[in-house]
C-alpha cells in the first residue's frame, strides 16, 4: 500500500498600534506587519480541533526567545489578562489558488483596553482562550529590519493587536493512498483513497463553513460505479473519528472499523465508499463526481473527508462478512 499525506499549511503576521487617550495613533510606537509563526498545536486546534473561525485572544510578555512551531507558551506572558475578538468569516476572505487549494486570509482586530497594559513588552502571541488554552500563534516584536525590539505602553495609552492568519487548504480531491485488498475466494481488488475538501461545501467564497475533516460519523454510503447507486446503511451513533497529534505537524485519523455479517447487506458493484455524517436516510444525497472523485458539496452536513475507490467494482453476498476500517494521516 502507498500512502501520500494530505497537507494544509498557516503563516501569518501581526501589527501593533498604540492610541493616546484620544484615540490618536502614536506612530512612533506602531509596529508594522510582522511575520508570526502558526504554532503546531495552534494549526491542529484552529484545522482540526476547533475552528479557523473561532474567537481567539492577545496576550504579550516580556519573553526573548524566537518563538518556533514547536512552541507551546509564550517565552514570559504578562499578567492583566488577555483580549479577544472573532475571526473573519469565510465569505469574502477565501481565493482559490488554483492549484487544487484555496487560502483563507483571516484578521482579527484585538484592542486591550485603555491602561490594560503598561509596561514594556518583546513579545505577542495569538490564544484560543482568555487564559490557559492553546498556543495559536506568536512571535517576538520586531522593527522593521527584523530585528528583536521593545514596545513600551504608559497607563494613559492602549495597546491594539491586528492578527492575521492565511490559512491554505485542499478544495477538490487528492490522491491520498492505494493499496489491494484479496477476499475469501482470492479475488484481488485495487482501491485508491482520496481526500476530499476542507469545507464541506467546495464552493470557493461560499458562505458555509462546515468543514469535513474529522467530524463524527453515523453511516457509510456505499455506491457503485455511476455514482449514484445507494447502499447506505446505517453505523452506530457511537462512531467517530479517532484523531491524534503528534506535536510536530502528523494527525492520524483513525475511523472506527466495522464488520458487517454475510445477512447485513450485500452488493455486487460498489466502487465507492464514504463515511458520513446523516440525520437519515433522505440526507443521503451526496454523490461522486466520477471524473474528478469529489464527493457533491453540501452545506446541510459534513460530507465525507475521505471515498475509498475501487478500480474494479467488489461484491458481497449474503454467506460473507465484510471489515471495513480506514486511516488518514494529515501534514499540518
Amino acid at each position: 500500500m502507498s500512502n501520500n499525506t494530505v497537507s494544509m499549511s498557516a503563516k501569518g503576521y501581526y501589527s501593533l498600534s498604540v492610541l493616546d487617550n484620544f484615540g490618536k495613533v502614536k506612530k512612533t510606537k506602531s509596529v508594522g506587519n510582522t511575520s508570526n509563526v502558526v504554532t503546531y498545536v495552534g494549526a491542529y486546534q484552529s484545522l482540526i480541533a476547533s475552528s479557523l473561525f473561532a474567537g481567539n485572544y492577545a496576550a504579550v510578555g516580556t519573553g526573548t526567545t524566537e518563538i518556533a512551531r514547536s512552541s507551546t507558551a509564550l517565552g514570559a506572558e504578562s499578567g492583566g489578562g488577555r483580549t479577544g475578538g472573532v475571526g473573519a468569516s469565510r465569505g469574502g476572505n477565501e481565493v482559490d489558488n488554483l492549484n487544487g487549494t484555496s487560502t483563507l486570509t483571516l484578521t482579527r482586530n484585538l484592542s486591550f483596553s485603555l491602561g490594560a497594559k503598561v509596561g514594556t513588552f518583546s513579545e505577542i502571541g495569538l490564544f484560543s482562550s482568555s487564559s490557559g488554552g492553546v498556543f495559536i500563534a506568536g512571535q517576538l516584536i520586531k522593527d522593521e529590519f527584523g530585528d528583536p525590539t521593545t514596545i513600551t505602553i504608559l497607563s494613559d495609552e492602549q495597546l491594539i493587536v491586528t492578527y492575521t492568519i492565511e490559512w491554505t487548504v485542499p478544495n477538490t480531491s487528492n490522491l491520498a493512498g492505494t493499496g489491494t485488498v484479496t477476499d475469501a475466494a482470492s479475488n484481488t481488488y485495487n482501491y485508491e483513497i482520496w481526500a476530499q475538501s476542507y469545507f464541506s461545501a467546495y464552493a470557493v467564497g461560499s458562505s458555509d463553513q462546515q468543514v469535513r475533516y474529522f467530524k463524527d460519523y453515523n453511516q457509510l454510503a456505499f455506491r457503485g460505479a455511476n455514482g449514484t447507486s445507494d447502499y447506505g446503511i446505517s453505523v452506530d451513533s457511537a462512531n467517530t473519528w479517532s484523531v491524534s497529534h503528534d506535536g510536530s505537524g502528523i494527525v492520524t485519523a483513525t475511523a472506527d472499523s466495522k464488520t458487517y455479517s454475510p445477512t447485513e447487506i450485500t452488493f455486487t458493484d460498489v466502487v465507492y465508499i464514504g463515511f458520513y455524517t446523516f440525520s437519515g436516510t433522505d440526507s443521503r444525497s451526496d454523490i461522486v463526481d466520477t471524473g474528478s472523485d469529489l464527493a457533491a458539496s453540501s452545506t446541510n452536513v459534513p460530507g465525507p473527508a475521505v471515498y475509498i475507490k475501487f478500480l474494479n467494482p467488489i461484491s458481497k453476498n449474503d454467506t460473507e462478512s465484510f471489515d471495513i476500517g480506514l486511516s488518514v494521516t494529515l501534514n499540518i
